[in-house]
């Protein structure tokens, strides 16, 4: 029996001493992952916050891109000969023109779309590549474009290493007609553009801002005005993001106020801003921020509430600024012409109540905050 009892007690310290073992051998174990973690957690590379967005930018006839705080400044492109033209959706490719011709002012080249690895892509119609103007290309989602040139709207689609596009609306023969400034509609859906002709005016151009949708149909008449035009024609349509409100310029042969504000969801219209204003983007929450005396290039900002249509200063930004462009997240870009054909520009980052500005590109054409 004596025997027995001390089997048990060595049993019982034989078993104690493995535990403390492997207690010591776990904690010793999650000691080390712990380590492991935090080596492979310092040997990664920090995660870009949204404080480090890019802002793409053209100089020299390449596309670069900064990062906001100035830092990271890297050349996209390779081959040159581009020009700037808007973001994609996801952020991670844009709209360009390649191959630029330039005749005085005017400016054309063939479309495409550049992303942030410097591949370029092709927008190829039935008769090869698709030439248009500066700012004549929309993105309706993160593989597709609308695009006017050739006398046609085209709706391009990614389609492996090229867009392939196929034309939604042709001009007509008739009148002169011409089809201008494409636009997607916010939703995805539908595509805003121009169609102008010399139907009945006796020598002056009529107008009309139609409406067609992506997959084909028949285009409907929103808006219509008689305007000045030679050569090119001087309107314009920019949609608030949730599409419900369209700012419309169309300058009228009585040179009146050119602006008009469409509201879809009532199907009315009205007479905004003045024929000084300018330099028009959309805020969200219906939020329209202008130059009111942007004709006189006087640097001052306003916001107006489209539902209710009252203006408001905007904030307060320093005098030497020709232009500027409102982030995502409120920040602002800054632009200061330099030289006497307002081609070149100096870019500044400043926070969104104007203050902490910062000089972060040199002479350098457009440029766009990253989505």
């Amino acid at each position: 029996m004596g025997s027995g009892m001390q089997q048990h007690g060595w049993l019982r310290v034989f078993l104690a001493s493995l535990l403390i073992l492997l207690a010591a051998v776990v904690l010793g174990g999650c000691k080390q992952v712990q380590q492991v973690q935090e080596v492979l957690h310092n040997s990664q590379p920090p995660a870009v916050s949204r404080g480090e967005r890019l802002i793409a930018y053209e100089q020299g006839g390449n596309i670069w891109t900064i990062e906001a705080t100035g830092d990271g400044a890297q050349q996209v492109n390779k081959t040159g000969n581009l020009m700037l033209g808007s973001w994609a959706p996801e952020a991670s490719k844009m709209a360009v023109l390649s191959g630029i011709n330039q005749n005085g002012e005017w400016v054309t080249g063939n479309a495409g779309v550049l992303d942030l690895n410097g591949n370029l892509q092709p927008v190829m119609g039935p008769q090869g590549a698709i030439t248009i103007e500066p700012g004549e290309a929309s993105w309706l989602d993160s593989n597709s474009l609308v695009l006017g040139g050739l006398g046609a709207i085209w709706v391009a689609r990614l389609d492996g290493s090229q867009y392939r596009a196929t034309a939604l609306y042709t001009a007509k023969h008739e009148n002169s007609e011409q089809v201008w400034h494409p636009k997607a509609v916010p939703g995805g859906s539908l595509v805003s553009f121009w169609v102008t002709s010399t139907e009945g005016t006796e020598g002056d151009v009529t107008a009309r801002l139609v409406i067609a949708p992506v997959a084909g149909g028949q285009a409907t008449t929103i808006f219509s005005q008689t305007i000045l035009a030679s050569g090119q024609a001087p309107v314009d349509a920019i949609w608030a993001p949730d599409g419900r409100y369209i700012l419309i310029y169309a300058e009228p042969t009585s040179g009146g106020n050119p602006w008009w504000m469409l509201d879809r969801t009532k199907g009315s219209k009205k007479q905004v801003l003045s024929a000084d204003a300018g330099d028009v983007q959309w805020l969200p929450g219906d939020q329209l921020i202008y130059a009111p005396q942007a004709q006189l290039q006087v640097p001052k900002y306003a916001l107006l509430d489209a539902a209710t249509g009252e203006s408001k200063p905007f904030i307060a930004i320093p005098s030497w600024v020709n232009w500027l462009q409102v982030a995502s997240d409120n920040r602002l870009l800054l632009a200061r012409a330099t030289g006497d054909n307002s081609i070149n520009w100096d870019y500044y980052v400043a926070a969104a109540d104007g203050s902490n500005v910062k000089k972060i590109i040199t002479a350098a054409g457009d440029a766009a905050w990253q989505p």
